[in-house]
């Protein structure tokens, strides 16, 4: 094996590793309260501690699903395909799933709370 070749080996397992330890910590090690460094952060999600709650935990699950793929992923395209291209995919589909994520979050939150903040079909 080449340098090149251990050198994408070693960036697919950082990449994967990293993808791996950020979805167990957003799935097991949720923030307890609306912050500014830490969880699924926008605008509708910090609204509300409720908005808060189900955006980091529906999120979370998401993001633990396609962090256990992209080890998958990265051995079948490195096997068919080589080290570079494998790397390369693997970054899209981290960097794409994790905008599709945050889109189908948002569209929840959207579906869950209406324009008050408040839960639809529950009387405040």
């Amino acid at each position: 094996m080449d340098k090149e070749n251990v050198a994408t080996v070693i960036a697919l397992v950082v990449v994967c590793g990293l993808a791996l330890l950020m979805g167990w910590v957003t799935k097991y090690r949720p923030p307890k309260q609306i912050n500014w460094l830490y969880g699924y952060r926008t605008a509708r999600s910090m609204r509300t501690p409720a908005a808060w709650h189900e955006a980091n935990t529906y999120f979370a699950r998401y993001f633990w699903r396609l962090s256990l793929g992209l080890p998958v992923l990265a051995v079948a395209v490195y096997l068919l395909a080589g080290g570079v291209r494998a790397l390369q995919v693997v970054l899209a589909c981290w960097v794409l799933g994790m905008v599709l994520g945050a889109v189908r979050t948002e569209c929840r939150l959207k579906r869950l709370f209406d324009d008050a903040n408040q839960l639809r079909g529950s009387e405040s």
